[in-house]
């Protein structure tokens, strides 16, 4: 079993779901004596995202707060998790509430034969376009970059620190976690694949298909193309 685990949660105006992510967390850890924190990515949110976070940190000295002072994409917030992780293992997963974090279990019995356990969706709970464009986007992958992961785009991963400190995150976008992935793989990381389940978005609207979004992705993509 890990000794020490850093859970980063990059959010934006996640008000709704925050509170329970972070207790749930909270929920599966304390009993496994882990030398444990868990950080906060605000990514800018324009809601109570913050103040939220802020209130359970009072109680709980575990919990750290990093805001950005406004909306600097996913794979921005992702770069500032990795930065502020200081534990022997790196978690992380949305803030949305579509994976639930209890799932982490599944991933710990793996960290001693691997360095990158991720999970992978069964069932998308999700509306039939964001489905579809999920599984071209994919596929784009698996073209460009070779097929690694069932699923490149689920942030429901855990990565032991002295590998992830062998790459550095380019991407802005949300094309980081394809970005990390790939580097990962050229890094001959051991990956395990492990199913999770995918929960319905009750709260809110993923930022991820708002067309200025999804030409970063493509922007981002298209660079590191070209530097491959």
């Amino acid at each position: 079993m890990i000794k020490g685990i850093s859970i980063f949660i990059p959010a934006y105006n996640d008000e709704k779901t925050i509170g329970k992510i972070i207790l749930d967390a909270i929920s599966v850890l304390d009993p496994l004596k882990l030398d444990y924190e868990i950080i906060i990515v605000d990514d800018g949110s324009k809601d109570t995202t913050a103040e939220i976070v802020k209130g359970l940190a009072e109680t709980h000295k575990t919990i750290k707060l990093v805001q950005h002072g406004d909306n600097r994409d996913y794979g921005a917030a992702l770069k500032t998790g990795f930065a502020t992780a200081s534990k022997e293992w790196v978690f992380y997963t949305d803030g949305d509430g579509q994976y639930d974090i209890k799932e982490i279990t599944k991933l710990l019995p793996y960290t001693e034969e691997f360095v990158f356990i991720n999970g992978y969706i069964i069932k998308r709970m999700d509306p039939i376009y964001r489905i579809f464009i999920g599984k071209a986007y994919q596929f784009l992958i698996d073209i460009c970059f070779g097929k690694t992961l069932i699923y490149t785009n689920c942030d429901f991963r855990l990565i032991k620190k002295e590998i992830m400190d062998r790459i550095t995150i380019s991407s802005n976008s949300g094309f980081a976690p394809a970005e990390i992935v790939t580097k990962l793989v050229r890094n001959r990381a051991m990956i395990k694949q492990v199913s999770i389940k995918h929960l319905p978005r009750i709260y809110g609207r993923s930022s991820f298909f708002k067309l200025k979004k999804i030409i970063n992705v493509f922007c981002d993509l298209l660079r590191f193309l070209i530097k491959k």
